[in-house]
């Protein structure tokens, strides 16, 4: 915080702007400061000297009041003298007696005709002033002449006493009648106690806050001060005032002891203005850092200005402003996009519109308007016509705003949506139809046949669902490519859905298969008709790539509500009589009938029966003998998988096998059935002493190793090196061959397991099979060994193939051998292996073990 505080400082004293600012402010308080400290400092001397001013007078009047009362006595003894001269001295005695008692501050009384002291009261501890001439006493004689000359009374000192002490000294000169004028008698005097007369006047605790001193000895203001420091009057700020009493002057002068202003006051006068520079100097720095925001904010504001510009640009955004007659504030995107001139600030509807068609015009009156007098706000997007036909897409936003003078206006932003409005239906098309055929996509269709069901249920009519599916599409893709598939597709929809009503919908389903919906569907002969005109425009040939293909359909029919009342119910319905069409023989239509729909059921649970059976381990493994036709002898087995319910019931292979090759189950069983006959057959093996191989059936879905099952299938059977392995394979395999298949057989030949085609002649039996694929051996389809020498045909046909193999060096295992003339017959005609019901039906594992070991024994006895 401190170093994030710091740093903004520095950057602070580095603004020139706000530095100079600062040092003025800086300047200006100090100027304000030193004026008003002097101001404060004038100001209250003022006050004090006005304060020593009032004080001294009171002072001053004390000190002459003191003296006047003083010397008024002095005054009433020459009057004495003057009126008595020829007093006597107990006169004398009684009269000063009487003014001693009155004053205390005098000293004492003396009387001096002709300047000789003659009279002195009292006379105790004076004796020695008696017959003291003046005009012999050079420290007396001036002040004394003074008097006479000056005809009136002089106050002189203050002087130190004979006797001790300091005492002003009044004389008066004392003039008698001679001859009807006046002369001088002489003078008396009476020395006054200083002392007195300052403890009188309250010199000697004076006012708080003041010092004083006096000065005038004798009367003379310039001598130096008799009482008091003489820095009083030194003093510039020294208040000095007159005192006169008894024809004499002196000065009384004070100073402040304390100063006008104290330190504190002055310290906190300082500080105060210190304060205020702080205080200013926030205020300054704050306003600094508000005008440094406000060039930011208006940096902001104006590239903000010139971001908005470039967004209105690149969002093709213009604003504007309608007061309800008129467009103001119109801005430069909007103009363009109004095809209006840039200079135009302001212009009517009819203007503003001049490009766009009458309705055009209304609309977006009726909204601006709306919007403006019922004080709402408006988001609207709004499809418009140009003059020329170009259809646009503009999206308004505006709100009412209150301007001076209580003015209501709509201020708002049109933007040209046209290209987001044009992507928004590519993507809402692509997400509701099929791009290939330009049909509507499941999805879509989904949607189409609930909203149909509803309108059914509520007018009470009929709805059909056709699920068509082309016949033999995949060997176009094949054979000619996907280009030629998607070409036939595409020329596939367009005469299916020329075969419905416009009320109708044909819909892309998956892949090669489509579904109708038919609405309204009052008789199934309707979709009777319909679906034969599908099937016969079908059959009609396609030209593709200059060449002539033919492509049938198989069409499966449903109906609401006679076979389901929802949606998936109804496309699956169709689908399954389709199928049943399949099955048929394709190149035709079928209704939906409830056997399908029982198969189906059976179907489905079966199959979830025979998952649970895989996943509990509950399918077993069967082997049935494989012997050498000479010998009799045990060579090998067909490992064969079977399955036994829970209730002690056993599933037929021709039942299960169908569905586990249909829903991709058939991998998982012929891992299962290697693993548990190459576990037996090395176990059994190793009891017996010599080696039995062992053949297993495999699926041509295995084969294309697309799962994990047949990875392991296949890792599995490479590692069974201790056990003679044949792979039996059909000859559906070799006809559908691929690059991969054909690469996994040649792995597995590497390997040393052995490869046998099974059902050998029920096929596309051909001899290019022996050349391209490394087969070891051929399996004769029992159909053939059941009608040996009953069947001309048969019978020819199994000579031939064992004459081939034999030619070729391949080994032939004939399968049902059930009597023994079949067995006699291929034994005649050199058939190399035997397998059926003649020789043992398929046995468990442990059964199979007892029959080989019998076999062993019977055998080794005939030979």
């Amino acid at each position: 915080m401190v170093k994030k505080w710091w740093s903004e400082f520095r950057s602070m004293l580095d603004d020139r702007t706000l530095l100079l600012s600062w040092l003025a402010l800086a300047l200006l308080v100090l100027g304000l400061h030193v004026y008003a400290e002097l101001r404060l400092v004038q100001q209250r001397e003022l006050a004090q000297r006005e304060t020593l001013t009032d004080r001294l007078s009171v002072v001053r009047y004390q000190l002459e009041s003191t003296l006047t009362n003083n010397l008024s006595l002095v005054n009433g003894l020459a009057a004495f003298i003057s009126a008595y001269p020829e007093y006597t001295p107990l006169q004398f005695e009684t009269y000063a007696r009487t003014i001693m008692a009155r004053e205390s501050s005098l000293v004492n009384l003396a009387v001096a005709p002709d300047l000789v002291v003659t009279h002195v009261y009292p006379l105790a501890g004076n004796e020695a002033v008696i017959g003291l001439d003046y005009r012999q006493q050079m420290d007396q004689r001036d002040a004394v002449l003074r008097v006479v000359r000056g005809g009136a009374m002089v106050i002189a000192g203050p002087v130190n006493l004979v006797q001790g002490g300091v005492a002003f000294i009044g004389r008066a000169p004392v003039y008698v009648e001679d001859g009807g004028g006046q002369r001088l008698w002489g003078i008396v005097s009476a020395p006054i106690l200083a002392d007195a007369i300052y403890e009188q006047a309250g010199l000697n605790n004076p006012t708080p806050g003041m010092q004083l001193a006096i000065r005038g000895n004798d009367g003379f203001t310039s001598s130096e001060p008799f009482w008091g420091d003489s820095v009083v009057f030194n003093r510039n700020d020294a208040v000095i005032v007159p005192i006169i009493a008894g024809g004499s002057r002196w000065e009384l002068a004070s100073i402040p002891t304390r100063p006008a202003v104290s330190g504190a006051e002055i310290s906190a006068l300082r500080a105060a203005s210190v304060l205020i520079f702080l205080l200013l100097s926030v205020f300054l720095i704050l306003r600094h850092r508000h005008a440094l925001q406000n060039q930011e904010l208006r940096n902001i504001i104006f590239s903000n200005e010139r971001f908005l510009r470039a967004v209105e640009n690149v969002s093709r955004v213009g604003g504007w402003c309608w007061t309800g007659s008129v467009f103001t504030e119109l801005s430069a995107r909007t103009c363009e996009m109004m095809e209006l001139p840039d200079d135009r600030n302001e212009v009517d509807m009819d203007t503003f519109c001049h490009t766009l068609d009458r309705t055009s015009q209304q609309s977006l009156l009726h909204y601006l308007n709306s919007a403006l007098q019922l004080g709402h706000r408006l988001d609207q997007e709004l499809e418009v016509h140009r003059k020329d036909g170009e259809v646009l897409w503009f999206q308004i936003k505006a709100e009412v705003a209150q301007l001076d003078g209580n003015e209501r206006v709509l201020l708002g932003a049109v933007q040209d949506v046209t290209q987001q409005k044009k992507v928004d239906q590519l993507v809402e098309y692509q997400a509701n139809y099929d791009m290939l055929t330009e049909l509507p996509n499941r999805s879509l269709f989904i949607d189409r046949l609930e909203n149909a069901l509803l309108q059914a249920q509520r007018r009470s009519t009929r709805i059909a669902v056709l699920f068509i599916d082309l016949d033999n599409f995949k060997s176009v893709n094949d054979n000619l490519g996907h280009d030629a598939g998607d070409e036939l597709l595409v020329e596939a929809a367009r005469r299916i859905k020329s075969c419905v009503r416009a009320e109708d919908t044909v819909a892309r389903h998956s892949g090669d298969e489509f579904v109708a919906l038919l609405v309204d569907v009052f008789s199934t002969s309707v979709v009777s008709r319909v679906a034969d005109r599908m099937v016969a425009n079908m059959r009609k040939p396609f030209r593709i790539d200059e060449r002539q293909i033919y492509c049938s359909v198989s069409i499966g029919v449903s109906f609401y509500p006679d076979d389901g009342d929802d949606a998936d119910t109804l496309v699956i319905k169709a689908d399954q009589a389709m199928y049943e069409v399949k099955k048929s023989g394709r190149n035709t239509w079928q209704f939906y009938t409830v056997a399908m729909q029982l198969e189906s059921e059976q179907k489905h649970r079966l199959f979830n029966e025979l998952v649970a059976a895989i996943d509990n381990d509950e399918l077993e493994v069967f082997y049935q003998p494989v012997v050498d036709a000479d010998s009799g002898y045990v060579s090998g087995c067909e490992a064969l998988v079977r399955w036994q319910r829970e209730d002690g019931n056993w599933v037929t292979p021709g039942a299960f096998i169908a569905i586990a090759e249909e829903r991709g189950l058939i991998n998982r069983i012929d891992l299962l059935v290697l693993r548990k006959s190459l576990k037996f057959i090395r176990e059994l093996n190793g009891q017996l002493g010599r080696a039995v191989s062992l053949s297993v059936n495999v699926s041509p879905r295995l084969l294309h190793m697309r799962d994990d099952d047949a990875q392991d299938w296949l890792r599995e059977l490479q590692m069974s090196h201790n056990v003679a392995v044949t792979i039996e394979i059909t000859e559906r395999v070799l006809v559908d061959e691929t690059a991969g298949i054909s690469k996994v057989l040649a792995d597995i030949d590497s390997a040393g397991v052995r490869i046998a085609i099974d059902d050998f002649g029920t096929g596309y039996s051909g001899l290019s099979y022996f050349s391209r694929f490394p087969v070891s051996s051929v399996k004769i389809d029992r159909s053939f060994v059941k009608n040996l020498e009953s069947n001309a045909t048969e019978t020819t046909l199994v000579e031939t193939i064992l004459l081939m193999a034999s030619k070729l060096g391949i080994k032939v295992v004939a399968e049902g051998v059930e009597t023994e003339s079949q067995a006699a017959f291929l034994r005649n005609h050199r058939c190399d292996y035997l397998q059926g019901y003649h020789i043992s039906p398929p046995l468990p594992g442990d059964d199979f073990s007892e029959f080989v070991r019998r076999n062993t024994s019977v055998v080794a006895e005939i030979h």
